[in-house]
């Protein structure tokens, strides 16, 4: 697309016809990244008419967002397994101004921190115990409980950032920390809740094991100050929630099934905060992922393996 053709285009952004509208913008969508510029300059020049900027805005924030559509699908097709990668996408698609690398280095200092606790003679509940001690003494990290929801206390790299998150959020920078240091905890999709189990990796993936829980040592609720529970516990809240115990209540997940999870969550917190516009074009760019796995509540034996 040549430069006049881009400023004709852009020319027509205040068309009151919707459907003049919707086929420009459509247009510019399809060259991606290199028409962002002249948007920002178009953008810069704008006063008065909230019609144009509020179009402008919408445009460069779906231009911005060519990324992170690419990215994810590079994610997707190396398996998914990078579970911070795929937080960072996420925050990514809600912000597109988002400093990746400045929480990359945050991330990076936290597991630093940790490593230089650890050792190869600790037991299970002695590395669990270091990861609490520098996570919620250290860090001060806490558990919000507000209302309404907020998508920074959802996306684990808002947690990093402001040291407090729902269970998702906390849950999953917990769970990323750890998968960085090789200490075999996986995330467990509770119904409305997210724990963690710390794997016996080995058993877990014996072709013999039918229970959901076997292999998995203990369970951990980073949401209560990383506290450890048991199977017993785990099953009774099963039963507060009015939900039978299934091999996909116990079973450790993806990480692929985490990031849509999420996403989910992260989609609702930014509903009751910006609105449905707002949270439909966020979902909208994780189809690819929600559609991948949008049975996954039905599946028991088909999920990807936990070691990757």
């Amino acid at each position: 697309m040549s430069i006049s053709e881009i400023h004709a285009l852009l020319a027509l952004m205040d068309d009151p016809d919707e459907t003049v509208y919707t086929h420009v913008r459509e247009r510019l969508l399809s060259k991606g990244k290199e028409v962002l510029p002249f948007v920002e300059s178009a953008e810069s020049t704008q006063q008065e008419d909230g019609l144009i900027k509020g179009r402008l805005a919408l445009l460069k924030e779906g231009l911005q967002q060519t990324d992170v559509k690419e990215a994810l699908a590079a994610w997707m097709d190396l398996g998914g397994a990078d579970l911070w990668q795929g937080v960072q996408l996420v925050h990514s698609a809600l912000d597109p101004t988002w400093n990746v690398a400045e929480s990359m280095e945050r991330f990076e200092a936290l597991r630093k921190e940790i490593w230089l606790e650890m050792n190869e003679e600790q037991t299970a509940l002695e590395q669990v115990r270091i990861l609490n001690h520098v996570f919620f003494s250290l860090r001060s990290m806490e558990s919000a409980r507000r209302l309404p929801h907020v998508p920074m206390e959802a996306l684990p790299s808002g947690v990093l950032q402001q040291k407090k998150g729902n269970p998702i959020g906390l849950g999953v920078l917990y769970l990323a920390v750890a998968r960085a240091l090789d200490i075999p905890l996986r995330g467990v999709n509770l119904p409305n809740h997210f724990i963690l189990a710390y794997c016996d990796v080995a058993h877990v993936n014996e072709p013999e094991v039918t229970k959901g829980q076997s292999g998995i040592l203990f369970y951990i609720n980073p949401y209560s100050q990383g506290s450890v529970i048991g199977v017993d516990e785990v099953s009774e809240f099963l039963v507060e929630v009015g939900e039978g115990e299934s091999v996909q209540h116990w079973r450790p997940s993806h990480p692929m099934e985490i990031i849509q999870r999420l996403v989910r969550n992260v989609a609702f917190a930014a509903r009751e905060s910006s609105g449905e516009e707002r949270s439909n074009r966020f979902l909208s760019l994780f189809e690819p992922l929600l559609s991948a796995f949008e049975n996954s509540e039905q599946r028991s034996g088909d999920y990807p393996p936990i070691r990757e």
